[in-house]
């Protein structure tokens, strides 16, 4: 299989902007200062970890819970996860329903990862906007999980819940980001949240797996991260090595 390998995370961009409703400033990768003696350059780079492809646990709505890097520490894989990716064409409307991905639910074991390619949404997005994302409605425009849906989300024993959109519920809802549902999945402290992501539309397989690659930034509720998805041969060896 030519695609074994996936990387699915938004690079780092100067100028994006993934929620100017929070903040005014965008990312800035700027030189700092040149040394042609030695021929060395370093550079400043600025921005949040909402401004790329973030992990982020219970502590992005609550003072309480583990942050991510003590989720990873906890377990024996550390951040590899068996993932189960659902493809869905939701042009004409926003809401994600349970029937949509009901068939990747029943696959899913408790402390897998749920993978929904909303329509590349994020992918369509970059570009547009040429790899600088800045505008607010592409938060408000955002699919997003019906209650019903999150409901059998978390029954299902997700523990990471990814997807190529912004708002995983109706970030039109009037308060604010309609974080109740979401509250709800965070009940168990050691699920995690994995967005946006990208190139999910490569993906070929149902069951992969997911290696979230992160940052490790100490105290903050977020991380940056650079995943990957394993398919093909590769994801057959890491799943000896996940039931192991």
């Amino acid at each position: 299989m030519a695609n074994d390998i996936i990387r699915i995370g938004i690079p780092i961009a100067n100028g994006t902007n993934m929620y100017p409703m929070v903040k005014s400033k965008s990312t800035e990768i700027l030189p700092l200062k040149t040394i042609k003696d030695d021929g060395v350059e370093f550079w400043n780079v600025s921005f949040t970890t909402l401004d790329c492809t973030y992990i982020e646990t219970t502590r992005h709505i609550s003072s309480d819970g583990p942050l991510p890097m003590d989720v990873f520490r906890g377990r024996k894989f550390f951040d590899i996860y068996r993932g189960y990716v659902v493809h869905l064409q939701i042009d004409k409307r926003k809401e994600i329903s349970l029937s949509d991905i009901e068939h990747c639910l029943n696959m899913m074991k408790k402390g897998d990862a749920l993978i929904v390619n909303a329509n590349s949404y994020t992918d369509k997005w970059l570009s547009k906007s040429g790899n600088a994302i800045k505008e607010s409605d592409y938060n408000t425009g955002s699919p997003y999980f019906s209650p019903e849906c999150m409901r059998g989300i978390i029954d299902a024993g997700t523990a990471i819940l990814a997807g190529n959109f912004p708002s995983f519920s109706n970030p039109n809802t009037e308060a604010g980001f309609g974080i109740d549902m979401i509250a709800e999945f965070f009940k168990t402290p050691s699920n995690m949240i994995l967005a946006p992501l990208i190139d999910l539309e490569r993906i070929e397989e149902t069951e992969v797996v997911l290696q979230i690659n992160p940052i490790n930034i100490e105290g903050c509720c977020g991380t940056i991260c650079s995943p990957v998805i394993y398919q093909g041969d590769l994801k057959t060896q890491f799943l000896k090595y996940l039931k192991s």
